[in-house]
């Protein structure tokens, strides 16, 4: 891996930052531009066929979805392509249909928009709309191709929408997975047969055993633990953020929470698979953690932001005996307002 490499950061400004984040000798993160990006970038998308090429949401009302270059010397970024997604307030970005398109969230209204891609990776083909009518209070909130479906978390109608493209190039629902009431399941990964669903109202993180093809039926719960640290104080009002998972050495899980009251910030909850168990809590010293990512080769680092105080930290993940996650440079609060969400190139 590079000594240095950079970190492009979404937030709730019109505003995608550059970090320079250098491994070797010593780790240090440092601001090297800042670029507009419509009016509130909150999440990015890497293109993994040419990492100069990413991918933006406007988070507002009359939502958008942005194609971008960053440069790889310089690290400027430049907007390229726009086209909207037809719903307000998207969340969330992925690539869907085996690479060939885009699927995005939109959390106001309830829907997910589809977008195929130009060969250039940088303009849009046309777009469709799958509006989850069928409930009241929907808000998609992520978006995951796991190679038979797509999984789409409604965190306002309590279930994992199942979409498919059976027989056709359209998307079209092809069932849900309900989940507890009043939960919100906000974000999920998919891995070895099951789905890890972490719920923003509830504070858990689920396993259940994924269904693999819309015929196989529904899903059983395998596991619902709580991912509130230990020590937070009896009835604090907490609200789940991010869900990872690095499969080597080991498979682990990182789950977020935001808004701890303690004076240590926001905790990281830290999971082994098989069975599903929780094996450390670490406490990140930053106020409201929303945007958590891996960066380098091979998931070396994670990187952490706290909307509302303490900055931004890079940590690398280290052994179980060394504590699972080891802080190694950092970012002072300010210098990048509301950070949302990060990507590395």
């Amino acid at each position: 891996m590079s000594s240095s490499f950079f970190i492009l950061v979404g937030s709730f400004t019109p505003f995608i930052s550059t970090l320079s984040f250098t491994t070797f000798p010593t780790p240090s993160l440092s601001l090297v531009s800042q670029a507009a990006s419509g009016t509130s970038p909150s999440w990015l998308l890497s293109n993994p066929q040419n990492s100069s090429i990413f991918y933006a949401t406007d988070e507002t009302e009359d939502g958008s979805l942005h194609s971008l270059v960053v440069d790889p010397v310089t690290g400027k970024v430049t907007p390229v392509a726009s086209i909207s997604t037809q719903g307000g307030s998207p969340t969330h970005i992925n690539f869907v249909g085996n690479g060939t398109g885009l699927g995005v969230a939109n959390y106001g209204g309830g829907s997910a928009f589809f977008t195929t891609l130009q060969e250039d990776g940088l303009q849009f083909g046309e777009g469709q709309l799958v509006k989850f009518d069928q409930v009241q209070s929907s808000n998609a909130h992520q978006i995951v191709d796991d190679g038979t479906q797509v999984l789409v978390p409604d965190l306002g109608a309590d279930r994992v929408w199942r979409l498919g493209q059976l027989g056709s190039d359209q998307w079209s629902i092809q069932g849900s997975i309900p989940q507890q009431s009043g939960s919100g399941p906000r974000h999920l990964v998919v891995d070895d047969g099951s789905i890890y669903t972490l719920h923003e109202h509830a504070n858990t993180l689920t396993q259940q055993t994924a269904a693999s093809s819309f015929a196989d039926g529904q899903p059983a719960e395998v596991a619902n633990i709580s991912i509130i640290p230990s020590d937070t104080p009896s009835g604090s009002t907490l609200f789940a953020g991010e869900v990872l998972m690095a499969s080597t050495p080991t498979p682990l899980i990182y789950a977020s929470n935001r808004d701890d009251p303690s004076t240590a910030g926001d905790a990281i909850a830290i999971f082994e698979t098989n069975p599903l168990t929780k094996v450390a809590e670490v406490r990140t010293g930053l106020n409201h953690l929303r945007g958590v990512a891996f960066v380098g080769d091979d998931n070396a680092y994670l990187i952490a932001g706290g909307m509302k105080g303490g900055g931004i930290k890079v940590y690398e993940r280290v052994s179980a005996e060394l504590g699972y996650l080891k802080e190694v440079a950092s970012l002072p609060a300010g210098v990048i307002e509301q950070p949302s969400s990060f990507i590395w190139v």
